[in-house]
């Protein structure tokens, strides 16, 4: 507390103010708490009214910090309060989580808890959903676990008066699962009211997640056998080489990285089977138009481009250097058109590099000046339009489309590239030199040529011994297209004799290219190209930070309602990051700050701050929250709790 006195027309007027924190504000900012007077007015009390009131202001902060020291005994000898060793919450844990508290004001932001209420006057369940769905979503970051595992630590969230069992959390998935849908085309227009969102980029990639089950899914047959529907959990081909049943799961992912829709597949489809039903679905329910779908060679078929092509949309598309026709193999070695960045390095490290790339083990130590350096290049570029040579058949559900594809084809290199590909091959070879066979080809093993020989004689012989070599021209032919990267894509930009036109993109039906209204450098396709591993991230962060899998629940209603809680998780996590802290923390730091802020009861409704991580502050500036503090009353948390429900 302090006096201003402020000058207006009236004369001097003397308040009372005090420092106050406000969400998204660095710095603490001043409030008036009292209107005193005006100075001529006082005078007829005090002598001085400005002396008396700043003596007062003194006295009233004084008496506010004692009020606030409070003293705490305690008793080596207590213990805590186990009924029996075999008691089912034997473990005593009285830490409370301040770490939703920042996860609660982007939920709050985004409406979800309005969004729940508002659909669960329709749905037959007694217990409080919207507390269980901000269980399962708070608890999905802070203490990653089974639906059951979640419920038993509840306790350690402000979830209010709400009471409900751990089979009012199963029986609520259905009702989660059904309005999911609904739910995400909420969240995708309030992230695009509130944050902006840019959606001309929308990259897009798949994986899987398994479950520790033996057997897969049946279908269900209607009485003609023809499938009604097909089972979820499928043997397929899993990213982490499990041998379990999984689930397919497709991302859309924005400009910014912010997750904006997912769907889920069965195990046994293939990636590239899930993108048009993901890129039709996601248009006509989020209302999306003038947008570049980024994807790999994996996601890219040519039934899907021509898809792309037909809703008259942009692609970009990464595919191999390797495997290419003659045509495109001669364009990408011929150095002609390709424009050069080089750089100057040191001799040495040249050659260290080179014995790193050595599989023969051929090369000694640097033996030249040490000051020596040479030019080399470090990155190269080039490009061409391919105009239309064949046309593609596509369909849209009802008839079918001819559509006429003409593309943009870019080829860069980089030396970084190409000097760990050349490392990983290396050590590939040498780890198959050691325990490689001759009954396949997989990985190192093809650079290795395969031949049978009579052991007697030596002489070549079909049904014999076989003896294994190094195909040096086999590693040759490799190592030519080593650091070159192919990209295929239908954007192109604006040129100097176009007349000016309105929009920020435009597809043109004369020959299927996307024109975005600004001038398109090869590297700006690159550039939007190389924003794709962003959803990789995005993919690491559900499977580690956030324990998707494996998954403990097994009914379709359950397995969506589980993604759902993850992805919007994800989300929260994302906003956090990208938006509020201005990517100044990562995520990985972020999640492991709010998962160790906690606070414990110290005595009489006194709880004590056992995070005094700088991180947690910067979290709290930037989300409006006191969250250093030492000591909190009861009352403290119960406001700060109430203070993420205000939307402002």
């Amino acid at each position: 507390m302090e006096l201003k006195v402020f000058t207006n027309k009236k004369g001097k007027a003397l308040y009372y103010m005090r420092s106050v924190r406000k969400r998204g504000k660095k710095n603490p900012t001043k409030e008036k708490v009292k209107f005193l007077g005006y100075e001529a007015d006082l005078k007829e009390f005090y002598d001085d009214p400005i002396e008396h009131f700043k003596a007062e202001a003194k006295k009233l902060n004084s008496t506010d910090r004692e009020e606030k020291r409070i003293s705490l005994s305690i008793n080596l000898e207590e213990h805590f309060p186990l009924e029996t060793a075999e008691s089912e919450h034997a473990v005593v844990d009285d830490l409370v989580s301040l770490g939703h508290l920042p996860l609660s004001v982007i939920y709050h932001e985004l409406e979800i808890d309005q969004f729940v209420k508002n659909r669960r006057r329709h749905w037959p369940v007694g217990a409080h959903v919207e507390s269980i769905f901000r269980l399962l979503v708070f608890g999905r970051i802070l203490f990653p676990g089974s639906k059951f595992s979640t419920w038993r630590k509840r306790s350690g969230l402000l979830l209010g008066n709400s009471e409900f069992s751990d089979d009012d959390v199963y029986r609520s998935l259905e009702f989660f699962a059904r309005y999911s849908d609904d739910l995400l085309v909420h969240l995708h227009r309030k992230v695009k009211k509130l944050y902006k969102r840019d959606t001309s980029l929308m990259f897009y990639d798949v994986t899987n997640y398994f479950w520790e089950i033996d057997n897969k899914d049946a279908d269900i047959l209607d009485e003609d056998g023809a499938v009604v529907s097909e089972g979820l959990r499928k043997h397929g081909p899993s990213k982490e080489h499990r041998p379990e049943p999984i689930v397919q799961l497709g991302l859309f992912m924005d400009t910014e990285g912010l997750p904006v829709d997912f769907g889920l597949f069965p195990g046994n489809n293939t990636d590239v089977t899930t993108f048009l039903p993901m890129i039709t679905r996601t248009r006509e329910r989020m209302g999306l138009d003038k947008m570049i779908y980024v994807g790999d060679k994996g996601i890219m078929s040519g039934t899907n481009v021509a898809n792309i092509l037909a809703q008259k949309q942009g692609y970009i598309i990464s595919d191999s250097a390797l495997k290419q026709d003659e045509e495109t193999e001669r364009f990408i070695l011929d150095e002609e058109g390709y424009r050069l960045t080089t750089a100057y390095m040191k001799c040495g490290a040249l050659h260290e590099e080179q014995r790193l790339m050595d599989y023969t083990d051929s090369l000694g130590p640097y033996e030249g000046p040490q000051d020596m350096q040479r030019e080399v290049v470090v990155f190269k570029i080039k490009s061409r339009i391919i105009p239309a040579k064949k046309s593609s058949w596509v369909g849209d559900g009802s008839r079918k489309v001819k559509v006429t594809i003409n593309k943009r084809q870019i080829v860069f290199f980089s030396r970084k590239y190409q000097v760990r590909a050349r490392i990983n091959r290396c050590n590939s070879i040498k780890k198959a030199q050691q325990t490689g066979t001759i009954y396949n080809s997989h990985g190192a093993n093809k650079y290795f040529a395969k031949q049978a020989y009579d052991p007697e004689t030596g002489e070549l012989f079909e049904k014999a011994k076989h003896v294994r070599y190094l195909d040096e021209q086999k590693i040759a032919q490799d190592e030519r297209f080593d650091g070159y990267y192919l990209i295929e894509t239908n954007v192109v930009g604006t040129h100097e004799q176009e007349k000016p036109w309105k929009g920020t993109a435009r597809f043109r039906n004369y020959d299927g290219l996307f024109e975005l209204n600004r001038v398109v450098t090869d590297q700006d396709i690159v550039e939007m190209y190389r924003g794709l591993w962003k959803i990789e991230e995005s993919f690491k962060i559900t499977k580690s930070h956030l324990q998707a899998r494996p998954v403990f629940v097994r009914k379709p209603q359950s397995i969506q309602a589980h993604f759902l809680t993850c992805f919007i998780a994800l989300l929260i996590i994302r906003i956090l990051e990208l938006k509020k802290m201005n990517k100044k923390m990562s995520h990985a730091k972020i999640i492991e700050t709010l998962q160790a802020a906690k606070v414990g009861e110290v005595q009489g409704n006194i709880y004590k701050n056992y995070c005094s991580s700088p991180y947690l502050r910067e979290i709290g500036l930037a989300t409006g929250l006191d969250l250093w503090k030492v000591f909190y009353t009861k009352q403290e948390l119960r406001s700060m709790n109430n203070k993420t429900k205000d939307i402002c």
